[in-house]
């Protein structure tokens, strides 16, 4: 056994504590507390790493990105206005470099985990993203994405979909990942998403037991089309179908209108949810969903703040996601963690570390594994180098700190057996 003291340990679902430890056994933490506590439960046979000046976390859980548009990071779509950007996005997409991608994505696992990530929600169109998660340490759930408007075309692909999935539980990669790894159906967004295809997503994913995650009120672009098909995405569909189709506006917020096919659930994820009503916020709420939000990348688009102070006060659980560096600058969820403070600055340091920790983890159905410290969970934790001047370090550690270790990586100032 192992015991690791600090100064500081943040179990997240339990209060801090001052000069505490963690003991693990192999792959899982056998006991949290007071150093002297845990170091006399674990008896004699046991080497103690004391770490100093640093803080104990749990390893962090980025609910929401796109991993396999990290190649985008070298020449992101123009920021500031939410149709310019989508518009790059798409012209970008259509030019894939696949070779490129794949490298991008690789390197980009590699910073997350180098920067405390443990666990993502990653959300991706391609089948090629799942297996180069699967191989890599990450836990989570590959959201393999469906979009269409076109109400006919749903059945089409719903069984292409499944074609997919049949395909990747094949994967060599996804079968030795076993439990670490999931593979689910998910729309992208009320807008771009008909509702038979809506439906039959909700269906299986309520069967399943799995969870979902869609773009909700992201833009107001997003609610001016569903309200009255009106705004700049009566233009981008006219242009890339020319055709025309038989989608029609509901005439309900992107919140109402998901509801309506079954989409708000405990297992959804609502991303971004920065265009709501108070009527929204309490559907969300008695729906028991969990929001998602990406603070860096809504600024960069320029859509706007999520209202969490207003969604916590609600009892509306929220998690934190980098969304993917075609909007952000980067997948570091400690930068993520800053910036929704500044975003928010009333925001308690232990509310912003328990949403990018044990609310993702819960949202994602990994909580009996991560995203707190306690008996029983796996030890994927994070070692942060304190100041001893600061007064307050939580605030300090979410302010967005230099140096970040995994707990076998930590530099130790000591250790005896």
């Amino acid at each position: 056994m192992r015991v690791y003291a600090a100064a500081r340990v943040f179990p997240v679902a339990s209060p801090p504590i001052q000069d505490g430890a963690v003991a693990v056994l192999g792959e899982r933490i056998v006991s949290v507390g007071p150093r002297a506590d845990v170091v006399s439960a674990a008896g004699s046979d046991v080497e103690l790493c004391d770490l100093g000046d640093a803080a104990i976390l749990p390893g962090l859980v980025n609910a929401h990105c796109h991993v396999e548009l990290s190649w985008m990071g070298q020449d992101p779509p123009p920021g500031g206005d939410y149709m310019a950007w989508l518009r790059g996005l798409l012209e970008r997409r259509a030019a894939e470099d696949p070779e490129a991608a794949r490298q991008a994505a690789e390197r980009a696992i590699d910073d997350m985990l180098s920067r405390g990530t443990v666990a993502i929600g990653d959300v991706g169109n391609g089948t090629w993203i799942a297996p180069l998660l699967a191989r890599s340490p990450l836990l989570g759930i590959a959201f393999h994405e469906l979009y269409g408007i076109q109400a006919s075309d749903a059945e089409r692909r719903i069984g292409e979909a499944i074609e997919h999935l049949e395909l990747l539980a094949q994967d060599p990669d996804l079968k030795a990942a076993g439990e670490r790894w999931r593979v689910v159906l998910t729309p992208h967004a009320p807008h771009t998403t008909s509702e038979p295809l809506l439906r039959a997503l909700a269906g299986r994913a309520a069967a399943a037991r799995e969870p979902l995650s869609i773009h909700v009120g992201e833009s107001q672009a997003e609610v001016a089309w569903l309200r009255d098909a009106s705004g700049p995405f009566e233009e981008l569909y006219r242009e890339r179908a020319p055709d025309g189709h038989d989608w029609s506006p509901s005439g309900l917020s992107p919140v109402e209108h998901l509801d309506r096919t079954g989409i708000l659930a405990p297992h959804s994820l609502a991303v971004h949810c920065v265009q709501l009503t108070q009527q929204d916020r309490s559907r969300l709420q008695s729906r028991g969903v969990c929001v998602v939000t990406c603070p860096r990348s809504n600024e960069r688009l320029g859509v706007g703040k999520a209202p969490v102070g207003e969604l916590l006060a609600a009892g509306i659980p929220v998690a934190l996601g980098t969304d993917s560096l075609a909007s952000a600058p980067d997948l570091d969820l400690f930068a993520e963690i800053a910036a929704l403070r500044r975003a928010h600055p009333r925001l308690a340091p232990a509310a912003a570390l328990r949403m990018a920790t044990l609310n993702g983890a819960v949202a994602l159905g990994l909580a009996d594994r991560l995203g707190s410290i306690e008996p029983g969970k796996l030890a994927r934790l994070v070692v942060v180098p304190l100041d001893p001047g600061d007064s307050d370090p939580l605030a300090a550690i979410c302010d967005g700190p230099a140096d970040v270790y995994s707990l076998e990586r930590a530099p130790r100032q000591a250790a005896r057996s």
